[in-house]
């Protein structure tokens, strides 16, 4: 069999008991396959979460029943850890598991791999085709999900991932922040210096906050001149951290501008995870507290 030339191995986390039956057949032909891999095992839902969180991985290959996760809530989990990484599962093929099979796939597993069948070609198949959907559709959803002006998430990317998000910190017992902010006298932007100026505004404001919070952090473009980000794992002397800094380059932007002043208003609300709000009433009290910061300014 040919297989284009891979760059870079590619890494595969391999989730499985360490039952014979499963060891046996899994890490065989992960060990016989001639792609270059580079494997680490968990054999603990518990462990694999935790090595999700730590290591970059390309590819997860999953059984579903574990010492600690029994069926698609396995899959699940791993899903919402890392859904960024595709997951083939691997499982049996009596007609009791044809529903779970399914199911997984439904949820957005890219493969489901019979134990009995598999073997190093059959393996090396799925993991690339998986690579391969995968990549593919991390393109589409960019598309869909970027805002065209900013590049930062757009409505829906945002409402995607930071449910996402939420639901982890929620389950790792982070503490969760929201900034809600929007473009003071865009509108006058617009009208004095034209639309294009207003536009440079807005990218500004991206770039202001691409430079304030972490990479991890989920940031977007509601519309207009409305922004939010969620950021999780913060502390309250993080929270002050980021209110400093945002400021600082805020001034700094305004600086090198010699055409208008950026100013914005933002609210900012710190969430304890075991209060467990929807992302719904985070973001209202955020909407709600930057109202307050509004009317503070004699924006409103």
């Amino acid at each position: 069999m040919t297989h284009a030339i891979i760059p870079k191995p590619i890494k595969v986390l391999l989730v499985e008991s360490n039952s014979p039956e499963s060891a046996s057949i899994v890490r065989a032909a992960l060990d016989q396959a001639n792609l270059r891999l580079r494997a680490r095992q968990a054999t603990h839902l518990n462990s694999a979460l935790q090595l999700l969180m730590q290591e970059d991985f390309d590819l997860v290959v999953l059984d579903l029943y574990l010492p600690d996760s029994q069926g698609l809530d396995t899959f699940l989990q791993v899903n919402e850890q890392a859904p960024e990484v595709p997951v083939v599962v691997v499982g049996d093929d009596d007609e009791e598991e044809q529903p779970l099979a399914l199911e997984v796939i439904r949820e957005g597993a890219q493969d489901y791999l019979v134990k009995r069948l598999l073997d190093k070609d059959g393996l090396e198949k799925a993991i690339l085709y998986a690579l391969e959907r995968h990549r593919y559709r991390t393109m589409l959803q960019n598309l869909s999900m970027r805002d065209e002006l900013t590049g930062l998430l757009n409505r829906r990317g945002f409402l995607s991932l930071a449910g996402q998000h939420l639901k982890i910190a929620q389950r790792s017992n982070w503490m969760i922040m929201l900034l809600f902010a929007d473009l003071d006298e865009l509108k006058e932007i617009n009208d004095q210096l034209g639309h294009a100026e207003g536009d440079e505004a807005l990218r500004s404001v991206a770039h202001i906050l691409r430079q304030t919070f972490r990479a991890s952090d989920i940031m977007a473009r509601l519309g207009g001149d409305e922004f939010i980000v969620l950021a999780v794992k913060i502390t309250d002397e993080g929270a002050d951290t980021i209110v400093k800094r945002l400021r600082e380059r805020v001034q700094k932007t305004n600086q090198n501008n010699p055409l208008y002043q950026i100013s914005l208003s933002f609210g900012l609300v710190k969430f304890d995870p075991q209060a467990k709000l929807s992302l719904e009433e985070m973001i209202a009290r955020a909407d709600k507290a930057l109202y307050e910061s509004k009317e503070a300014k004699g924006k409103v």
